[in-house]
């Protein structure tokens, strides 16, 4: 008697056919570019009008970077929350909620009377710029094949350093030009115009498209136990199961790569924060020429993210750790080399500069996709998500804590030292990340 061809027991495997890879992959790394960009310019929009509102609202060093910080009060939280939802409502209407919050809350930032009043108002801006990085991570896993994942989440993350090189070249000259406000009136307008994007060209893939880890097989046990309390939606990845995301919170390797992501992220938006205030007083640049310095810095970034991606990719064989390490070396000697420069080394500036941008500011690309493929396919969001969190309290330690050295001490080196030895504390971190371990 011939045996059954299917067994509902633990062992059976569901055979899901082979995706194709869709071009379609391309736009849809596009519409999450743009609004990765358009958050992020709204995060960074501060650091080169810093020292227009120094003057505006006669503020410390400690109280610029508190605006730079702001954004992570809500941001850090709603990463936690956003990455839980997009595991449940899609990609599309996620990008859509957060572009709106963000385009509101930044563009009534332009109308704050007072310091107060400005960081409640970007502090709720994070709640949309929240909703950006899980969205793009969740996007990319659905889309991509792991062979092209780290470079696809360079890509997308290289955003984030064209939006501070927008920021640095627009920025200032509006602020010149008309006042401070109109910078946020710019970015507040340009989210709005990315939301209308995402309404036209985002959609979640069609059946046979998906690419990321649905076409492993999967037990007939994960399927009937694995169900949420809601509907799922095997056609656009949709809580068709469990995420898992207590597994995500207990996992000691999301634990140690957020810790380490949370250091390198105080060394990463402190710079950013500072970096044109510490030309202008230290080296006696203009603002002008200081902001362009600060963009070729956003430059150094976007090119690191995804060339660290690709050599992850085909160098390394899609191992992503021992190129963190690398990048978190290059931000140490980047910081390192700022505390001992002194004016007349305007060389050995600019290359300091460039391994700022490139390690201290490159290295989100491969932690999104670490996370992302460390939460496997149905936790990749919250995975992505938590891990963002971290990162975050370090967007808002950094900058408040380099300013308040700043001010305690009158110059910049103890606040450089102070950022390389946060670099060191991640490097160690990132040691103990097992690599290969996925959560579903």
């Amino acid at each position: 008697m011939e045996p059954p061809a299917a067994s509902s027991t633990a062992s059976a495997r569901v055979a899901v056919a082979p995706a194709r890879l869709s071009r379609y992959r391309f736009v849809a790394l596009g519409v999450v570019w743009c609004a990765y960009l358009v958050v992020f310019l709204s995060r960074l929009c501060v650091g080169p009008l810093a020292p227009f509102l120094k003057s505006a609202f006669d503020l410390s060093n400690a109280q610029i970077g508190g605006l730079t910080s702001a954004t992570a009060v809500a941001y850090a939280p709603t990463l936690i929350f956003a990455g839980w939802l997009v595991d449940r409502i899609g990609v599309r209407r996620a990008l859509l909620i957060g572009t709106v919050i963000t385009g509101v809350c930044i563009g009534a930032v332009a109308l704050a009377p007072s310091y107060g009043t400005m960081l409640l108002l970007l502090g709720a801006s994070g709640l949309g710029c929240g909703f950006i990085y899980p969205t793009a991570v969740k996007a990319i896993m659905l889309w991509f094949p792991a062979r092209e994942r780290a470079t696809a989440v360079g890509v997308n993350q290289s955003a984030v350093n064209v939006s501070g090189m927008l920021g640095a070249a627009i920025m200032p000259a509006l602020a010149a030009a008309y006042s401070w406000q109109a910078g946020f009136v710019f970015a507040a307008g340009l989210a709005f115009v990315v939301c209308v994007v995402a309404v036209l060209f985002y959609r979640d893939p069609r059946p046979g498209e998906s690419a990321g880890d649905a076409a492993e097989p999967m037990t007939v046990s994960e399927i009937d136990q694995g169900l949420p309390g809601v509907t799922g939606d095997a056609r656009t990845d949709r809580a068709a199961l469990k995420p898992g995301f207590a597994a995500v919170l207990r996992s000691r390797d999301i634990w140690m790569m957020g810790l380490a992501a949370l250091f390198l992220g105080v060394v990463e938006f402190a710079a950013l924060a500072h970096l044109v205030l510490f030309l202008n007083v230290d080296w006696g640049y203009s603002v002008a020429v200081a902001a362009g310095m600060l963009a070729f810095c956003q430059f150094a970034g976007a090119i690191g993210k995804p060339l660290s991606g690709l050599v992850s990719d085909r160098a390394l064989h899609r191992r992503r750790v021992p190129a963190l390490l690398g990048m978190g070396v290059l931000a140490c000697l980047s910081c390192v080399a700022f505390a001992l420069l002194q004016p007349g080394h305007e060389w050995l500036l600019w290359g300091a500069l460039f391994l700022l941008g490139f390690g201290a500011v490159g290295w989100g690309g491969l932690m999104g996709t670490l996370a992302g493929e460390t939460g496997g396919h149905r936790a990749a969001g919250a995975a992505a998500g938590v891990s963002a969190a971290f990162f975050n309290v370090g967007i808002f330690l950094g900058p408040p804590v380099f300013g308040a050295i700043v001010d305690r001490t009158g110059s910049y080196p103890a606040a450089w030292w102070t950022m390389a030895a946060s670099a060191v504390v991640a490097l160690v971190l990132l040691l103990f990340v097992r690599e290969g371990r996925t959560l579903s």
